[in-house]
């Protein structure tokens, strides 16, 4: 009769746990709501008060400067501020399961993905700075630093890697709309889902 008692403790246990999470999820979701609803927001205030941190007090321009020229770059505007009053300072998850890199993690398509089996370098690779990826690197997101065309779009890299967002502010405001174009391909064009 103990491994019944021993089996129903551990159902109640998984029940409770379930109903945990789904509470936390609708939390999680109200929330993202009451910050969209907010138009005096920015997406970059947006984020921060999704992840529930108060904006940093920043950091210091050197070590942006220092990555600009580590790749011979200028960083967006958008994607500048973000660094100054949201870096991570480690290993940052969110409830979406992204994690946000710190500064000193963030390096170019090319030096990420470089050693990888099956990667194509793409002209624009070196330019490209990986900022986050998802679910340990089921996929990741770049922002083009170039002063090309491309410049300030945010890039999906995922095997077929393709532009997600027009501008870093566009990218987080499609994320924290939980907009799947960000992480999925468009199977209207014919591609297929990772």
């Amino acid at each position: 009769m103990g491994w019944i008692a021993d089996r129903f403790s551990k159902w109640r246990a998984g029940r409770r746990e379930r109903r945990e999470i789904t509470e936390r999820v609708a939390a999680n979701d109200a929330r993202r709501r009451e910050l969209l609803a907010n138009l005096d927001l920015t997406p970059l205030e947006r984020l921060l008060r999704w992840w529930g941190e108060p904006e940093s007090p920043g950091i210091d321009d050197k070590p942006l400067s220092d990555l600009e020229r580590r790749y011979d770059v200028r960083l967006p505007k958008d994607f500048r501020a973000y660094l100054k009053a949201a870096m991570p300072a480690g290993n940052v998850w969110d409830d979406e399961g992204t994690r946000w890199w710190p500064l000193d993690e963030i390096k170019s398509v090319r030096e990420e993905c470089g050693s990888q089996a099956g990667y194509c370098p793409d002209e624009g690779d070196d330019r490209r700075l990986v900022f986050a990826d998802f679910l340990i690197w089921c996929h990741a997101w770049a922002i083009d630093c170039s002063d090309g065309p491309d410049r300030g779009k945010v890039r999906i890299l995922a095997g077929i890697d393709r532009n997600v967002a027009d501008s870093f502010d566009d990218f987080l405001d499609r994320y924290m709309r939980d907009d799947h174009s960000v992480y999925r391909y468009d199977q209207t064009k014919g591609e297929r889902y990772e």
